[in-house]
């Protein structure tokens, strides 16, 4: 795909391109930098520039956390017209499906989607305008944020517009029915954002076609086929799907609604659920449950497919958790720990795990101490990431592996500070000519690093207390042990009864709890 500029040039005064990131049927976008250091995305209009300078002008002072926003609209020196606007450095949602969700996503996830784009539609609604070309490839995932671009097709309604289009605007597979004729309102964009919801959900929109004129004919000529989607959301998404705008559900927040209702089981329009026996199966996503009831209705051949419960399963689900509840819930957690480092480090005192040193007390304190200090460390180094995906899978063991070095740094220090001797051993072990001091920090450096500690720690665990996940921490501490010549009781101590100690003492919702504590997240 060949662009109109090239890397450092400076086509619009004040603004040096770095490189091209997208070229479409309205023109080319470029990351820039302006002369002052700051990051934005100038866009290049190529096909009708005039129409996109409209859209673009009335949304020109408009701003809201999940609308990208547009700083200017500039002409160079050949009379070209730029749009200047905020630089998003998230993926787009077509590249997200494409790259992570080929088959859909758990529908909590998508009703994370969903809520951002019905925020800063409706804010344009609110306003009197109308998107007009709803896509994934318009909608961004920036951090904990979804963002809505390409605006340039947006147009004013008033009550003598709605039908005063002449030519069709928007993208064929997202296009309601009455854009075809040259009406438009409010509910294209719902209709829009109901193919868009379909896809989440199933990977793949419900109308397809070899040609635009095949896709089109559907849109205006057949009713969506609803039954790959769980069975409580196919009378919300029907509803969105109206081929009719004065049947089809009025708003995108109404929408929400609706789709929030159904998972928490209060739609009054639901259908019969199939319940799937667990043989019939595909692999099910590791962030959703399909409960073991006996089915209402026997399915058939065709019928077998996954059908999704809308509790969250894992420490992997996505969710957005303000900053207030998050230190508020880890201040509770930290506050928790301190009693179970205490008693974790008595209850091994008092069974004589500390007999074989010179001072048993001055071994329980340093132990107890140790535990409490490292699981503090696992606490807060797991709670920033909480809720963010799968994708901060590595930043999470980076940052908790970096904890871990200061854990261990901490630790010794610590120690020195109250006279108490680290023990250690100068024989056994690959790491001989390594000083006490590096052992510790290697030690609490690889046992953060290598072991998954969000399973321990977050509020979405499977059970509060992961009894089979010890073995592997087990294991771990014996590797350690021996590699790094750190007595086997201390490492495995510390493994187990960190373990033990972040599980028992950091925030957990029951699974039961689960949607009412989304619910409460997103109503805030």
């Amino acid at each position: 795909m060949k662009f109109t500029f090239e890397p450092e040039s400076k086509p619009l005064p004040g603004y040096t391109i770095k490189r091209a990131i997208q070229k479409g049927g309205f023109g080319e976008v470029y990351y820039a930098l302006s002369d002052a250091g700051k990051e934005v995305a100038l866009k290049l209009l190529i096909q009708n520039p005039d129409r996109e300078v409209r859209g673009t002008q009335q949304c020109l002072n408009l701003k809201h956390p999940n609308l990208v926003t547009i700083f200017d609209i500039r002409h160079d020196d050949d009379e070209d017209i730029w749009i200047v606007m905020e630089y998003v450095t998230g993926q787009t949602l077509d590249q997200i499906l494409t790259d992570e969700f080929p088959d859909g996503m758990a529908p909590e996830e998508a009703h994370w989607w969903l809520s951002g784009l019905a925020a800063g539609v409706d804010f344009l609604h609110d306003r009197g305008i109308v998107h007009r070309d709803l896509k994934p490839a318009n909608v961004y995932r920036e951090g904990d944020q979804v963002k809505i671009g390409d605006v340039g097709l947006s147009k004013i309604i008033t009550t003598s517009q709605r039908g005063a289009q002449t030519e069709s605007i928007g993208t064929v597979s997202y296009m309601a029915p009455e854009v075809s004729r040259g009406e438009y309102g409010r509910e294209v964009d719902v209709y829009s954002s109901g193919i868009m919801l379909f896809e989440l959900l199933t990977g793949r929109v419900p109308f397809e076609g070899e040609t635009t004129a095949e896709i089109l004919m559907k849109h205006l000529s057949e009713e969506p086929d609803l039954s790959p989607l769980p069975a409580e959301l196919r009378p919300v998404l029907a509803r969105a799907l109206a081929k009719d705008p004065a049947t089809r559900t009025a708003t995108l927040k109404e929408l929400e609604a609706e789709f929030q209702a159904a998972l928490l089981g209060k739609s009054s329009a639901k259908l019969p659920i199939l319940e799937i026996p667990q043989d019939s199966f595909t692999t099910p996503d590791p962030q959703v449950i399909v409960p073991p009831r006996k089915p209402a209705i026997t399915p058939g051949p065709a019928q077998r497919r996954p059908v999704y419960s809308p509790v969250p399963l894992n420490s992997l689900s996505m969710r957005r958790i303000p900053m207030a509840r998050r230190l508020t819930e880890l201040t509770g957690s930290m506050i928790a720990v301190i009693p179970f480092s205490g008693l974790l480090a008595f209850g091994l005192w008092s069974i004589g795990f500390f007999s074989h040193e010179p001072n048993p007390i001055e071994g329980a304190m340093t132990f107890g101490l140790t535990a409490l200090v490292a699981a503090w460390a696992v606490q807060v180094g797991s709670k920033i990431w909480e809720g963010t995906g799968p994708e901060s899978h590595w930043r999470r063991r980076l940052s908790l592996a970096a904890v871990g070095s200061l854990v261990g740094a901490t630790v010794w220090w610590f120690n020195q500070a109250l006279w108490i001797e680290m023990p250690y051993s100068t024989t056994a072990g690959l790491a001989t000519d390594i000083g006490v001091r590096e052992r510790y920090i290697i030690f609490f450096t690889l046992l953060f690093g290598l072991r998954r500690w969000w399973w321990h720690t977050d509020s979405f665990r499977m059970k509060r207390l992961l009894i089979f996940s010890l073995p592997l921490t087990w294991v771990l501490g014996e590797l350690l042990a021996y590699g790094l010549g750190i007595p086997r009781n201390h490492a495995l101590g510390w493994a187990i009864g960190i373990a033990c100690v972040v599980q028992l003492a950091s925030h957990w919702v029951p699974p039961e709890n689960r949607l009412r504590y989304l619910e409460v997240l997103t109503n805030g």
